[in-house]
């Protein structure tokens, strides 16, 4: 055999196992298990959930019963939650650790914000309007100053696992953070059940974590604050969220309309009144929902300004749409928010 046949065997020879090498690793890329998604949707604390997570195995039931075991909890639509016994008076036990956890945030975060986040709220929000009750007249004044006496995180303590308040009409309401909340509660429960990829949304409110079905880190939509046409969904933005939490709070749907006006579910604790500055819209993220979803609700009733401030002092990311005097939005966000 000549030397020009011997480089031509070698030729083959290595032809033939790259063809062998590339034929295996081909096989293997295809016969390699494709990771399942599975999607929950629903109803929940008067509005909708989206859970998506890395796994064939279906959880609905045991997300509908910690739903429910929250609910139970700290549910104003439910006469016989704990939070609404306490309103009422009736409850003198101790609460169990989802109301203290969540009542220890509000604290928290009350304390932070100058009480611009305030849990007692409740009665200003009713007697405005934003309630089971509709249809109410507006308050006047001497009603407002008549009611904000029962006003102040201060004035409600838990004492030995027993919420004490300093005057009974003073009542408790979590909705600026049961959501947040929720949503945390849910993203540990798939964690313990060996998730690491999953997006947990409840009423707007997020969570999210690794990757979604097409490997890509999750996408989040913040809306544009507009009167949008019914089944319609304008974005303001999208942001992406990986191992944390976003939640917004705006101005632009929940309100009431009364002689010709608006006025905002965003109630100053401090004046009584529904908020009148130009801040439409406010997100904020965080590395758990519920402080995320508070601190959200305080920067709404406290402005663009003094968010800046209470923001920067807590490490926290956000991003505000204004509305000016012609009528143009604006987006203002923090350095890094998104990034």
């Amino acid at each position: 055999m000549t030397l020009g046949d011997n480089k031509t065997l070698y030729f083959i020879k290595n032809f033939m196992s790259r063809i062998l090498l590339l034929s295996l690793f081909v096989l293997i890329i295809s016969c390699e298990k494709k990771e399942k998604y599975t999607h929950l949707e629903g109803q929940a604390q008067g509005t909708t959930f989206s859970i998506i997570y890395d796994s064939e195995q279906n959880y609905s039931k045991q997300v509908d019963s910690l739903l429910r075991v929250i609910d139970a909890s700290m549910s104003l639509w439910d006469s016989t939650s704990i939070i609404s016994k306490i309103n009422a008076n009736t409850y003198h036990g101790k609460v169990d650790l989802h109301f203290e956890k969540v009542f220890q945030r509000a604290m928290e975060v009350s304390k932070l914000t100058n009480g611009y986040f305030d849990i007692t709220v409740g009665p200003l929000v009713k007697t405005w309007g934003f309630s089971y009750k509709k249809n109410l007249s507006l308050p006047n004044m001497q009603q407002v100053d008549s009611l904000k006496k029962f006003i102040g995180y201060t004035k409600v303590k838990l004492i030995d696992g027993k919420i004490q308040k300093e005057m009974p009409e003073i009542a408790l309401d979590f909705n600026a953070l049961a959501q947040g909340y929720t949503v945390d509660v849910v993203a540990q429960y798939l964690e313990a059940k060996g998730s690491q990829n999953y997006m947990v949304e409840i009423g707007g409110e997020v969570k999210a974590k690794g990757v979604n079905e097409k490997k890509q880190i999750w996408q989040i939509g913040i809306d544009k604050p507009l009167e949008a046409k019914e089944g319609e969904r304008p974005l303001q933005t999208v942001v992406k969220l990986n191992n944390k939490a976003l939640a917004t709070s705006g101005s632009y749907r929940k309100f009431i309309m009364k002689e010709g006006k608006k006025y905002s579910h965003a109630i100053d604790p401090k004046t009584g009144f529904p908020i009148k500055h130009n801040l439409l819209s406010i997100s904020v993220i965080a590395n758990d929902c519920m402080t995320a979803d508070a601190y959200a609700t305080a920067f709404l009733v406290m402005g663009l300004e003094q968010t800046k401030i209470i923001a920067k002092n807590n490490n926290l990311e956000w991003y505000a749409i204004i509305a000016k005097s012609d009528d143009k939005l604006v987006a203002i966000k923090s350095e890094k928010f998104g990034n």
